[in-house]
């Protein structure tokens, strides 16, 4: 268990020592953004699967008349 908390606390003092503040504010940037259009690509998904799921009905029975409409014309 030293081992891994050894392993760790040296990582995180290296990694802390050698990123800059620009380095810093640029990684809280994008992950901002990156979080931001996260959600907003999540809401989209599921708005658009809505409608799909809404319009379903519609579009089998559209297809469904298509498909006498052929069968009466052949």
């Amino acid at each position: 268990m030293d081992n891994k908390i050894s392993f760790i606390a040296g990582w995180f003092l290296t990694t802390a020592s050698t990123i800059s503040a620009a380095g810093f504010l640029n990684a809280i940037i994008l992950g901002l953004l990156g979080g931001f259009f996260g959600l907003l690509g999540k809401e989209a998904y599921f708005y658009t699967k809505r409608e799909v799921k809404e319009s379903a009905p519609k579009v089998k029975a559209w297809w469904a008349k298509v498909k006498a409409y052929v069968k009466s014309k052949g």
